[in-house]
C-alpha cells in the first residue's frame, strides 16, 4: 500500500490556483523528490501534506486513512520548515529529542538516535548550545537533525541544505540518504537544485506553476525526459530550434540523426552539457573549435562553435583537459542523446524561448 497519496490536489487563495490538481504516490521508505522553480508550489504541497494548509480540492491519503482534515499534531509527520523553527530555550541536544519523547519513544532509543543524528550532521560537540549562539549554517543542521530524529515515520524536509556551504551540501546529501534508509522512514524533499534532486532521490516530481510536468527516477528524468520543461530543468542542455525530418534534425547548418522518426516539422532540439564527448566518434560527429575552456576543478566547461551554433560541454577534467582555446576538435554525440520535441509543446514555457533565443 502507499504510504502517501495526492489525489486531485488544489489549493487556490482567491483567483491564484497554487497547486491544480496535483496526484503523486510516495512509496513506504522512498525517498522521493519534489524539485521546480521558485514559485512553483513546492513549499505549500508540503504544508497541505504536513496539515499547514486545507486543500481547496482533493485528498491526502496516509497508509490508507484520509489525512486531509485531519489537524497537524495528530499526524505521524516530521516537518522541517525552511526558517528552522527551534526552540529558543532548548539546547541542541533537547531540541533533537523533543519530538522522540513526545510520541512515547524510550529515553534508550531517543539517545541513540540523537547521537547519530547530531554525528552525522557535525554538531555532537555542540549538544548544549543554544540556537541563539549557533550560525545559520548550525541551526540549519540541527532542525535537519530534529526532523530526522523526531520518531516520525514520514519526514518532510523544505530546502533543507539551502542554507549550507557547498561541501557540507555535498556530504550531507548522501549522509542524510543513508541515515533515513538506515531508519526506515519515507522522505518527501523539497528543492529547486536539480543536481540535489538526483543525487539524493529514488523518484522526482517535477512541479511548474502548481502542476505537476513529469514524475519518474533521477536517470529518467535526465537521459529520456517526455516534457520539454524536463529537458530544461533537470540536468544542462543546450537548446534550439531546428526542422526534424525522416529522424534527421536540421540544427542552423547542422544535421544531426536522432532515435525520433515519428514526427515531422519544426522542434526544439535539447542536447545535454554532459552528453557531448569532444575526441570521440559516435553516431553523430562534427568539427568544432574551441571558443573557451573554463576550468572548475575536477570538472571543466568548454564553448565550442559549429555551423553558426555554440555549444557548451562539461565533462571530467581528465577526460578534456587536453582541448586548449582556439584547437578545432571532433565531437561526438549518440543518436538517442539528441532530445527533439514539436515546438509547439515549447511555445508554454517562456523560460525556455528565452533560452533558445539565447542559444
Amino acid at each position: 500500500m502507499p504510504r502517501v497519496e495526492l489525489k486531485d490536489i488544489t489549493v487556490r487563495y482567491g483567483r491564484l490556483e497554487a497547486l491544480k490538481e496535483v496526484n503523486l504516490v510516495v512509496e513506504d521508505g522512498s525517498y522521493t523528490v519534489i524539485a521546480g522553480p521558485t514559485g512553483a508550489g513546492k513549499t505549500t504541497l508540503l504544508k497541505v501534506i504536513a496539515g499547514l494548509v486545507k486543500p481547496s480540492h482533493g485528498s491526502v491519503i496516509v497508509d490508507g486513512k484520509d489525512y486531509t482534515m485531519l489537524p497537524p499534531e495528530d499526524r505521524n509527520v516530521g516537518y522541517l520548515p525552511q526558517g528552522y523553527a527551534l526552540f529558543p530555550h532548548l539546547t541542541v541536544w533537547e531540541n533533537v529529542t523533543f519530538g522522540a519523547y513526545c510520541r512515547g519513544w524510550s529515553p534508550e532509543e531517543t539517545e541513540e538516535v540523537a547521537r547519530r543524528v547530531l554525528n552525522m550532521v557535525g554538531l555532537i560537540g555542540r549538544a548544549e548550545s543554544y540556537p541563539g549562539e549557533l550560525s545559520g549554517g548550525m541551526a540549519q543542521r540541527t532542525a535537519l537533525a530534529r526532523a530526522i530524529a523526531s520518531g516520525a515515520s514520514l519526514i518532510l524536509f523544505d530546502e533543507p541544505l539551502s542554507a549550507l556551504d557547498l561541501m557540507l551540501r555535498l556530504i550531507l546529501r548522501y549522509e542524510i540518504r543513508r541515515m533515513v534508509k538506515s531508519l526506515g522512514l519515507t522522505v518527501i524533499h523539497v528543492t529547486h537544485d536539480h543536481e540535489e534532486a538526483m543525487s539524493i532521490a529514488d523518484k522526482i516530481y517535477l512541479l511548474r506553476s502548481g502542476e505537476i510536468v513529469e514524475s519518474g527516477t533521477p536517470e529518467e528524468l535526465y537521459m529520456r525526459p517526455r516534457d520539454p520543461f524536463t529537458a530544461y530543468f533537470i540536468g544542462e542542455s543546450n537548446l534550439y530550434r531546428g526542422v526534424l525530418k525522416d529522424g534527421r534534425v536540421q540544427v542552423g547548418g547542422l544535421e544531426l540523426d536522432t532515435a525520433f522518426d515519428d514526427y515531422d516539422g519544426e522542434v526544439l532540439v535539447a542536447l545535454r552539457t554532459r552528453r557531448l564527448f569532444p575526441g570521440v566518434k559516435l553516431d553523430n560527429t562534427f568539427e568544432a573549435s574551441v571558443a573557451e575552456v573554463r576550468f572548475l576543478g575536477r570538472y571543466s566547461r568548454i564553448i565550442l562553435e559549429s555551423h553558426d551554433l555554440k555549444f557548451t560541454v562539461e565533462a571530467p577534467t581528465v577526460k578534456i583537459g587536453w582541448i586548449r582555446k582556439g584547437e578545432t576538435v571532433d565531437v561526438g554525440v549518440k543518436r538517442e542523446d539528441v532530445l527533439v520535441y514539436p515546438y509547439k509543446y515549447a511555445l508554454k514555457y517562456p523560460e525556455i524561448l528565452e533560452a533558445v533565443g539565447n542559444a
